[in-house]
């Protein structure tokens, strides 16, 4: 038994809810239920029962609980006493998030799991278009959410380590009042002559739409490039162009988004390098991204 383990035990009892209490302490909740599990082959019993209002202290479980109390308040009171005067300096972390971050919601959840964590002083990289995967082997960042360009192996084989969270379907970014924004798909070949939206040349953006239209033979009438995905979405509002992106961005930006056929998906990735994948802070961010985009272990 550690304390940890009854520490967990606590919580879980405060809250009659695995999930819940694998939210507060920022841990994926078959991590905790494992830990329980641990602890109660243990002991011998177990500490909870389910029942039609979520978990419930079984009689052995109030006992433990019970006794548990005081010993977690004198934990405490002695970790804060022999605590050193001068904190440690913070982990710096340097997190580069792709747009598909803020479509699908996920900004606010990550910004309160940082919030918790004050030995953690991150920084929030989010230039439109860059290439995350190059700029994590040339240190300028730690690690990234964002999706891989379409050419680049999605594997976590060699230097970089990249795991899918988020899958969407790949589609057509239109105003509103484009005569096609009502159809069920569109083919890469109706973009035959269109005006293309995308990140600067040569950005990992522009870099994926190029191979897109060029597996597929389409030549396009121009494109206009901006450093900005706010930007870029104003000219599909405007009716400047389109462009191509998830179906997630549409609500987001209140654009019409037509899916491609025949089907190409994109997944948001959590990529960094291998050798990052060693430390602690970047092993519980990124089980706590699983568990929150529902990924399985």
């Amino acid at each position: 038994m550690t304390m940890q383990q009854v520490l967990y035990v606590l919580e879980i009892a405060a809250r009659s809810s695995v999930s819940q209490a694998a939210q507060k302490l920022y841990l994926s909740q078959s991590a905790l239920s494992q830990q329980l599990r641990r602890l109660e082959e243990e002991l011998g019993y177990p500490l909870f029962s389910r029942t039609a209002n979520g978990l419930q202290l079984t009689p052995e479980g109030q006992l433990f609980c019970e006794q548990a109390g005081p010993v977690a308040e004198r934990w405490t009171e002695f970790c804060k006493a022999v605590q050193q005067k001068e904190k440690p300096q913070p982990l710096r972390l340097r997190l580069g998030l792709g747009s598909r971050v803020y479509s699908n919601n996920l900004f606010p959840r990550i910004a309160e799991y940082f919030q918790a964590k004050p030995e953690i002083e991150v920084t929030f990289v989010t230039e439109a278009g860059r290439d995350m995967a190059e700029a994590l082997r040339k240190g300028e960042l730690d690690l990234a959410l964002d999706r891989l360009p379409w050419d680049e192996p999605q594997s976590d084989a060699g230097e970089i380590y990249a795991a899918p969270l988020i899958r969407e379907r790949q589609c057509v970014l239109l105003c509103q009042t484009d005569p096609r924004a009502g159809y069920a798909s569109l083919a890469f070949r109706d973009l035959q002559g269109c005006t293309m939206i995308s990140g600067l040349e040569d950005s990992a953006e522009d870099r994926s739409m190029k191979s897109a239209l060029r597996k597929n033979h389409i030549s396009v009438k121009r494109v206009f490039r901006t450093d900005g995905i706010d930007t870029s979405m104003q000219l599909v509002r405007d009716g400047m162009g389109i462009a191509m992106g998830p179906a997630s961005f549409a609500p987001y930006f209140h654009v019409k988004a037509v899916p491609l056929e025949p089907e190409l998906w994109i997944s948001l990735h959590f990529i960094c390098l291998q050798s990052s994948l060693k430390l602690r802070e970047i092993q519980q961010f990124h089980d706590y991204l699983k568990e929150l985009c529902g990924r399985p272990e």
